[in-house]
């Protein structure tokens, strides 16, 4: 499989749509590199239960983002579209659980996956989040 298939599948719709004009644009070759970056942190991601025991030393493999709404995926199964991760929804709280990605590109149609990002523990996003 590709980078490039491998990120799509971690995209909203409308942001796959913009990315697969940008790898057609002049700037295709930034759009290349952000598919390799990102498909890499996917395919070495920890899987499901994979970062049991790290507590919140464990830095997010993905971010997504909207409003005041943030994502943070810590765990990846790849068998399935449901991963562990952090969510905030702007409340002053940053809560782990279960994250079906179908559910939330759905229900956040504008959501985008940082394609900037730079993970840090999730201590520091707690503390972030909750003051």
């Amino acid at each position: 499989m590709s980078h490039i298939d491998t990120i799509i599948k971690f995209m909203p719709k409308s942001q796959t749509l913009c990315f697969l004009e940008g790898l057609r644009s002049s700037e295709s070759s930034y759009f290349q590199g952000v598919a390799k970056k990102i498909s890499e942190a996917i395919e070495n991601s920890p899987a499901i239960y994979g970062t049991d025991g790290k507590g919140e030393e464990v830095k997010p493999v993905l971010h997504y983002f909207w409003g005041n709404v943030d994502i943070f995926v810590t765990e990846i199964d790849k068998s399935s579209r449901e991963h562990f991760g952090y969510t905030s929804l702007g409340h002053g709280s940053l809560e782990s659980g279960y994250i079906d990605l179908d559910y939330i590109f759905e229900s956040l149609p504008l959501i985008n996956l940082d394609f900037n990002f730079k993970p840090e523990s999730i201590s520091v996003y707690k503390k972030r989040f909750e003051g």
